[in-house]
């Protein structure tokens, strides 16, 4: 028995050269670039990251898979290109075999072109704290200004749970206001309780000492043996990746070991790498101002820059 497959569509208004013979430079390019926004889209729902190093998961390009079925349109402003594509539970089954580790991940009824829906409104509303897209796929949305430029004022996807799925020039703003408002990555150490693996996607769900569940890659090839450190305390390294709001999106790790007595220290979330050492210095109830500066400072400063940044806080 088949893979059900469902009806998605591309509703593209513009001035002219449109229709049911639309000028191919108009359409063109958003076909050839439509494959690349939904694999960034669906890594970005399943993985909190938009781009991965190594192989895809089998299980996401298969739901990145969509397949161009035809074209329709009327006068001369309006072009609708349909498309089918596969449920996530239909073609990826196994993402859903192990627990999710945030509440506003994939439904396996849904389709790739519903998280590309979900990731351009939150977009468009300039949503800061967003975890539906990164610099990647802001990176992504940008470059639709090349399309908008040659004559398509807007790209409507029909079928989406969305109702705010359109690309067009708010949209395209919005995605580079974003991109410019979010933080530098910057390298850190952090310390938790391994909670989770999902072995399939290289994700781990790091538990902080204050009950804060943080969301980790494996950035290397080599996943085994991490299975070692479940449900334990561990000590993980890697880039911290941040939201435009500057909360933490995820930490890339590329480092793991069992924690020691110290690493404790290093079990509270990190900030982006511009901070206000004097206002993180003032003792407030029931807080460790020293404890709390231990997750602000980059982890390439030397030991004399961050004595420096003492004194000068003092």
């Amino acid at each position: 028995m088949g893979i059900h497959l469902i009806d998605r569509t591309f509703e593209l208004h513009g001035p002219s050269g449109l229709g049911a013979s639309p000028r191919p430079e108009l359409v063109g390019p958003l076909l050839a670039g439509l494959h690349d926004t939904l694999v960034d889209s669906v890594r970005m729902g399943f993985l909190h990251t938009s781009r991965m190093r190594g192989r895809i998961p089998r299980g996401l390009g298969a739901a990145a898979n969509v397949r161009f079925v035809g074209m329709e349109g009327s006068g001369d402003d309006l072009t609708k290109l349909h498309f089918k594509v596969a449920r996530f539970g239909d073609v990826a089954g196994e993402l859903f075999d192990q627990r999710q580790l945030w509440d506003d991940g994939p439904k396996p009824e849904q389709t790739a072109f519903d998280l590309l829906a979900l990731s351009l409104g939150d977009v468009r509303n300039q949503r800061g704290d967003s975890s539906r897209y990164d610099h990647g796929l802001l990176n992504r949305f940008a470059k639709y200004r090349s399309s908008l430029n040659r004559g398509v004022d807007s790209i409507l996807i029909e079928g989406s749970e969305s109702k705010e799925a359109c690309i067009d020039p708010v949209l395209v703003a919005s995605a580079e206001s974003l991109r410019k408002q979010t933080p530098p990555s910057r390298r850190v150490r952090l310390c938790g309780k391994l909670d989770m693996l999902g072995v399939s996607r290289k994700v781990m769900g790091l538990y902080l000492e204050d009950g804060t569940l943080v969301t980790a890659l494996w950035n290397t090839e080599d996943f085994t043996g991490l299975a070692g450190y479940l449900d334990k305390d561990v000590v993980i390294e890697g880039l911290a990746v941040f939201r435009p709001s500057g909360r933490l999106l995820r930490i890339d790790a590329d480092a793991i070991d069992s924690a020691g007595s110290r690493d404790s220290y290093f079990s509270v979330l990190p900030l982006p790498g511009v901070v206000d050492y004097a206002a993180a210095v003032r003792v407030r109830p029931g807080s460790s101002p020293y404890k709390d500066l231990l997750g602000m400072i980059p982890g390439e400063e030397s030991d004399e820059e961050f004595l420096k940044a003492i004194e000068e806080a003092c």
